[in-house]
């Protein structure tokens, strides 16, 4: 880091690197008031990426040095890109300057949740960058828009209080029955004759697998050869296949 002085119009504002949720236009009258007095601010914070000046912090203090036209603004000039400007934003204020209101920690935590990248970080991380608690961003999760969506996780808080995914995969599958043109081999409970035994067509089935196969040629009405029913039969029960007599 060192410290230089910039151009105004060399400094970017509109990178997504402001993470308040609004500018306070009494304290950027304030802080004009003392530059017109001589009294000089702390430095802004910039990152440089080699091409641009990201600004990161001290918002307030270069919208003072331009309602008073001042040309130039004194910086901490940090090396890294446009992204490491953002993550440094969201954690400016929390212990200095301008107190940061509930509005505006929601959306420095929000600003991660929302990042492809740093939204798998864990709550606790997140919390520890935007110098906020873990219940926080806990909340935002919980209420974030399009947690509907196949691609967007949900969470819930557990009641041991820790933060936990919710498994969407079932939600709004409503289990169906297809009704079939005929009787299910497993839902038979009509009582049929079979030669000289009685059989039970539920596939509890009789033991005598001869009979069971007349019972479903006898209760699927078509005809079937006894192999074939003696086979269905067997792959259903896990028996091996024996050639009916």
């Amino acid at each position: 880091m060192i410290i230089q002085t910039l151009k105004i119009e060399d400094v970017y504002i509109n990178g997504g690197t402001q993470s308040r949720v609004e500018i306070n236009e009494e304290v950027v009258s304030d802080y004009a008031e003392l530059l017109k007095s001589g009294i000089e601010l702390p430095p802004v914070t910039v990152f440089c990426d080699g091409f641009s000046y990201w600004l990161a912090d001290g918002f307030h203090r270069y919208w003072a040095h331009t309602c008073i036209n001042y040309r130039q603004i004194t910086a901490e000039v940090h090396q890294g890109s446009r992204r490491d400007a953002i993550l440094h934003s969201v954690g400016a204020n929390a212990s200095h300057g301008l107190r940061r209101t509930n509005a505006d920690k929601r959306k420095a935590v929000e600003i991660l949740l929302k990042d492809a990248e740093w939204s798998k970080w864990s709550s606790r991380e997140i919390a520890r960058r935007c110098g906020v608690s873990p219940d926080t961003v806990n909340r935002c999760r919980l209420s974030m828009p399009g947690s509907g969506e196949t691609s967007q996780p949900r969470y819930y808080v557990t009641k041991h209080g820790t933060i936990a995914r919710m498994n969407t995969a079932k939600i709004g599958n409503k289990k169906t029955t297809r009704k079939s043109d005929g009787p299910k081999l497993d839902t038979l409970t009509t009582v049929r004759e079979c030669g000289t035994c009685e059989s039970r067509a539920a596939l509890e089935l009789t033991y005598d697998p001869r009979c069971a196969a007349h019972t479903i040629i006898s209760a699927m009405g078509e005809p079937m050869s006894l192999d074939i029913a003696h086979t269905i039969i067997s792959v259903v029960r896990g028996n091996d296949v024996i050639a009916p007599k």
